[in-house]
């Protein structure tokens, strides 16, 4: 059973790793692709989607492709 639950706590930790590399990845160029709103917005903005998008990076980064 702990190795079941170690398993699953690495892949929650794997998860977030990427959702980091993506997010930021995504607040300095991505969300552009997305939204054209984006272009220009300020440091403080792009800072406060990242929490999200590190969330969300699966969603978000599906949404990139089906625009494409």
């Amino acid at each position: 059973m702990t190795d079941f639950i170690s398993i699953g706590v690495d892949a929650f930790f794997i998860y977030l790793l990427i959702g980091l590399v993506f997010s930021i990845w995504f607040a300095l160029a991505g969300a552009k692709k997305l939204d054209d709103g984006v272009a220009g917005t300020p440091w403080r903005f792009k800072l406060i989607i990242i929490p999200g998008a590190i969330l969300l990076w699966v969603v978000l980064l599906s949404k990139i492709i089906r625009k494409r």
